[in-house]
């Protein structure tokens, strides 16, 4: 297939003078043009769609804003007339596979890396652009922007991914757990939360993105485009390895792992989400920004834990994101790579509370420890607590967090363990880690705590018998999850033997949350959580009791506590 340009669509009429978000003029736009172009790569043809700036119906040579992605039937270059008149050329190209562009769908992987890295270098080489290439998208339009960064191409001056998934084994599992069709069930991510916490991995993209075909039937080469995207590539190799009951963490899943390779990357990286994305998993970004220790300037600029998948909620952010490209593709001096390294919006049990900005805040991790108190309650201690010799609970497969949040000490298939009622604020920053020394009858078992805070003005009854009699009296702030086979790494199982006591590190998901004065912490423990994730049978008839035996070594929770 030849390279070729295809002329959409004329200038656009109307003079408009640019004006960047540093408000030094930009010089004349007066239109824009849409041209498409089929980029040549090593894989395949790509589609390239780009609104181009001009002044007197001549193309201004200009920086260009690219999204890579899968998305195209919901349309390309929407957000052009924010930045045309800016004085940039927005670019949308379609990733491999999908949309217009010809070759296999990749899922995240190798071809994905060197397609997008073969579009940036081929953009750069453009007359109709100044060499300067920055990336920008969410969710999968994000994902592709690290995936094209870590491969270092020619021209590309900054990324903004928003929502995006660093490691795509962090989008279908937890610690060896499959996610299921779900999303908060307590509502604390608001009614029109979408429910697709990794069900979709891969099976939605593979039969979604890719097999419907190029759509410009117009194309002299539309043939043979279809011919590439009808073609069976690699979708029963994804679905293989994406829908495994025992998910080793091997190549297939190193090769769609940025996180890796974040460290080599140097460009100016502004990583954006909200502490209650469990779309995406607001870990992955986490992990990102945390991954970036060799960029020239890395920010990080999270929303709430009430606001799901997506970009950060308030003006401020969309101001950054327009300082950000002025600034690193116009050579703009306003500042904006001075911002503070951490923008991040707390939240307590009412909602979220305000954006707190400065470097990274420091923690002092506490430890408390897991046990009986002196009237015999399991409880949360900043002291060892010696009481009852062990806790047991039971694995039944139906256990939810939901249920565990509204009684949270009615024990039985799930043990909660409560602080001493709060003093003063505590603003909790990272992620919580549980220690947990556990023995089975199996060769294995799945861990799956929550963290809640947990009002206990706003409940009737105690004990076993408390229940909540408003929806903020119990709020999940984190949760984590482990296949005990997975507890010395992801890479391979390694199983225990029955009856022996095994220690098991479950880290929880990182979060900005703020427990507030009179309020408690509480840790559930189950084995499993229909919530959120496909509980795993056992294989054959043995003794579902889970003991959490002290004898053995002290359980506790590590809690990332911001330094008053």
């Amino acid at each position: 297939m030849r390279s070729r340009i295809l002329l959409i669509a004329a200038a656009l009429a109307g003079a408009v003078v640019a004006v960047p978000a540093s408000g030094a003029p930009a010089g004349k736009i007066d239109g824009s043009v849409t041209r498409s172009y089929v980029v040549p790569t090593r894989d395949a043809e790509i589609y390239l769609e780009v609104v181009e700036p001009t002044s007197g119906g001549h193309v201004v040579p200009a920086p260009v804003i690219l999204t890579y992605s899968p998305y195209s039937v919901l349309g390309r270059n929407g957000d052009a007339d924010h930045w045309v008149p800016r004085g940039f050329a927005r670019a949308y190209a379609d990733v491999i596979g999908t949309g217009n562009s010809g070759g296999c769908y990749d899922y995240g992987g190798n071809r994905e890396k060197r397609t997008g890295h073969d579009v940036v270098e081929w953009i750069a080489r453009q007359r109709w652009t100044t060499g300067k290439i920055g990336m920008l998208g969410g969710s999968y339009d994000g994902t592709t922007q690290y995936a094209t960064a870590v491969t270092h191409p020619r021209g590309l001056v900054t990324i903004v991914p928003e929502a995006a998934i660093s490691r795509w084994y962090d989008y279908a599992y937890a610690g060896g757990i499959r996610y299921t069709d779900t999303d908060e069930d307590l509502g604390n991510e608001g009614p029109g939360a979408a429910g697709d916490e990794g069900v979709d991995t891969p099976l939605g993209f593979d039969f979604g993105f890719a097999i419907p075909p190029p759509t410009d039937v117009s194309d002299p080469d539309w043939r043979e485009r279809v011919a590439s995207t009808v073609v069976p590539c690699d979708e029963l190799t994804h679905t293989g390895a994406a829908y495994n009951l025992t998910p080793d963490y091997d190549g297939f899943w190193m090769d769609r792992d940025y996180v890796h390779l974040l460290p080599t990357v140097r460009i100016p990286v502004l990583v954006a989400g909200n502490w209650g994305d469990w779309n995406v998993k607001q870990k992955n970004g986490w992990d990102a920004y945390h991954a970036l220790t060799h960029s020239v300037c890395r920010k990080m600029y999270f929303g709430t834990r009430w606001e799901g998948h997506g970009v950060p909620p308030g003006a401020g952010y969309a101001q950054a994101v327009d300082r950000w490209f002025a600034h690193w593709l116009q050579g703009v001096d306003n500042g904006v790579q001075r911002m503070p390294d951490v923008t991040s919006q707390t939240s307590d049990n009412a909602g979220p509370i305000r954006y707190l900005a400065g470097r990274e805040p420091v923690r002092s991790p506490l430890r408390l420890y897991l046990g009986a108190d002196k009237n015999g309650a399991w409880a949360l201690s900043p002291h060892v607590l010696h009481g009852s010799a062990a806790a047991t609970f039971t694995q039944t497969g139906t256990n939810t967090e939901a249920r565990a949040a509204a009684q949270p000490f009615a024990g039985g298939s799930y043990l909660a363990f409560a602080s001493p009622v709060l003093t003063r604020d505590v603003r909790l920053f990272g992620r919580p880690v549980l220690h947990l020394w556990s023995t089975v009858q199996r060769r294995w078992v799945t861990i799956t705590p929550s963290l809640l805070d947990y009002d206990p003005s706003k409940f009737t009854g105690s004990g076993a018998a408390a229940t909540a009699h408003v929806p903020s009296a119990v709020v999940a702030m984190t949760r984590g999850w482990l296949d005990s086979r997975y507890r010395h790494g992801l890479d391979h199982e390694v199983p225990s033997r029955p009856g022996e006591s095994t220690r098991i590190r479950v880290p929880l998901f990182p979060t900005d949350y703020t427990v507030r004065k009179g309020h408690q912490l509480v840790l559930v423990v189950q084995t499993e959580d229909l919530d959120w994730a496909v509980a795993k049978p056992y294989p054959n008839p043995a003794d579902p009791t889970v003991r959490i035996d002290w004898s053995k070594g002290q359980s506790w929770l590590q809690l990332p506590v911001v330094r008053a």
